[in-house]
């Protein structure tokens, strides 16, 4: 029996160290956007999930590998970043529209983007559902009952290589640092000659890649559809707001987040006999109550933070 409980809570470790991953490396440039550009960008969902359909088209009718696919899932979330920022948030910004309307635009943009991929899916064969065609492959087993499959290895390793390389573009180099600038005060850091419109871009085309992989990444984990970024938002949103809206506290509440989802739910099905549809849950309540009591966030990792104010 004891033996069974740890296997099971062996397995929901394992699976919520790999959700949380995905969690983490979906809302990382959700985070980066917003302190960076005040953004609250709800379209950031639909660069997700275009990325997954971009890996799904490169892998499937292009035979690009897994490589193509990530790459390709870069760019095509990288480019809608991008666009979005030159064609509506930038000149609302300029104009000097409130937070309050730039979030209003970004759900406008996201609206945009999910019907026209649903249309494009809806009219075609077989896309209205999709995943990469190499899936997963069990690489060992645990305990000789948990299976460990690639994507429970390359999530994880994803997401640290995201977080090495961002803390190094961050901390090591001159875009990084006026990154860090105009985070902590935009009118300061134009004043003393930072060229703000680039940084603008730069932000917006590192979080469109992040995005980007990150779809790629969940359409080889599982089937997605149209509406799967827009579904993962809250979670994204989760993260972002438990890790204080800081890039370093993002990540790990992110991973932190989904390591609670499947453990908590193992231990309450086990005792309770709660089911674990209503997993999700936890996440949201978790999220409520740092919103209610900790509002600054849970986990703000001052030293590392994005702004150096925070």
């Amino acid at each position: 029996m004891v033996d069974w409980l740890f296997i099971g809570l062996s397995r929901a470790f394992l699976d919520g160290v790999l959700i949380g991953s995905l969690y983490a490396l979906m809302a990382v440039g959700l985070t980066l956007v917003y302190r960076i550009t005040q953004v609250p960008n709800f379209a950031h969902a639909e660069y997700i999930t275009y990325g997954a359909y971009t890996a799904f088209a490169v892998a499937a009718f292009l035979g690009g590998g897994i490589l193509g696919a990530a790459l390709f899932a870069a760019l095509a979330g990288l480019a809608l970043a991008v666009a979005s920022d030159e064609l509506v948030f930038k000149p609302l910004w300029v104009r000097g529209s409130s937070p309050l309307h730039l979030l209003v635009a970004s759900i406008g943009v996201g609206l945009v983007l999910r019907y026209c991929l649903l249309a494009i899916a809806a009219a075609s064969a077989g896309l209205l559902q999709v995943s990469l065609p190499k899936r997963p492959e069990i690489l060992a087993v645990a305990f000789g009952a948990i299976p460990v499959t690639t994507v429970h290895v390359a999530a994880p390793l994803l997401a640290l290589s995201t977080a090495i390389l961002l803390h190094l573009l961050l901390t090591r180099t001159r875009i990084g640092k006026a990154m860090r600038a105009t985070a902590s005060n935009p009118v300061l850091a134009r004043i003393s000659g930072i060229n703000i419109y680039a940084v603008r871009r730069v932000t917006w085309a590192i979080s469109g890649m992040l995005a980007g992989l990150a779809g790629f990444m969940y359409a080889y984990y599982i089937a997605v559809n149209p509406e799967s970024g827009w579904i993962a938002l809250l979670w994204m949103f989760a993260a972002s707001i438990v890790g204080g809206f800081t890039f370093y506290g993002t990540m790990l509440s992110g991973l932190l987040l989904g390591i609670a989802e499947h453990t908590l739910s193992f231990i309450a099905y086990q005792l309770f006999g709660i089911n674990t549809a209503y997993r999700p849950a936890i996440a949201l309540i978790i999220m409520v109550f740092v919103l209610l009591f900790k509002p600054e966030g849970l986990i703000r990792l001052q030293s590392l933070s994005l702004s150096r104010r925070a």
